[in-house]
């Protein structure tokens, strides 16, 4: 019976609890003439309403988004995206008159890193090459049971560190230039096509050739 009890009160405590988290939670939407109200629920007139709840401490625990309004929110994406994009479009036209420009474009923006890379394989070969010579002076030492010298082992192990850093320089040189071809690569296909596109608009349709042969064999 005891036990019973005990099950009873866990329950009711769980209860008083949902009721108490419920009670503190913030109810926050937009009116129809775009005014952001909150309240503890949503008022009887604004039912239907897209609405986000948050806790006290103003975090949002769940967005209740109505169909039609979340039809809009894409709808709207959708225009800020095409917005955007003629954005670019028209940076993209003002900025070159001709493919070539963007071939050279994306050149003089490699030259920073492939000059950087050359400088890194340089330099990792000049540590390779010492971490060589350091390590088979080890084995000599090693071979005539001598002591190895404290700063030789220093040295190898700074060698081995500084090897690892220009290795970690050398894959970022080449992620930029792998990134680089490819930005200027999609700029110069979109470049392309657009000025297509506007030699497409700029040419009479078949329709109107059409008409102006018609139009010729009339006047002869």
């Amino acid at each position: 019976m005891q036990k019973i009890l005990f099950i009873i009160c866990i329950c009711l405590n769980l209860a008083s609890l949902h009721a108490f988290a419920e009670a503190k939670k913030i109810v926050k939407w937009v009116d129809s003439k775009g005014v952001t109200h909150y309240g503890d629920k949503l008022p009887t007139q604004e039912n239907g309403r897209s609405n986000t709840e948050m806790n006290n401490h103003g975090v949002v625990i769940k967005k209740n988004i109505v169909l039609d309004q979340q039809a809009a929110v894409l709808d709207h994406q959708k225009e800020q995206e095409k917005l955007d994009q003629a954005r670019r479009d028209k940076i993209l036209l003002a900025s070159y008159t001709n493919a070539q420009e963007i071939d050279l474009a994306r050149d003089r923006n490699l030259e920073t890193d492939q000059a950087a890379l050359q400088t890194l394989t340089q330099q990792k070969q000049i540590n390779t090459n010492r971490i060589s010579r350091n390590n088979i002076t080890a084995q000599q030492l090693k071979k005539a049971n001598k002591p190895l010298p404290a700063d030789l082992s220093d040295v190898i192990k700074q060698a081995k560190l500084e090897s690892e850093n220009i290795d970690k320089q050398i894959k970022q040189r080449n992620a930029n230039i792998v990134n680089t071809r490819k930005h200027y690569a999609e700029e110069k296909d979109r470049f392309i096509a657009l000025k297509q596109n506007n030699l497409n608009a700029l040419e009479p349709s078949s329709s109107s050739k059409a008409a102006f042969a018609m139009s010729v064999n009339a006047t002869q």
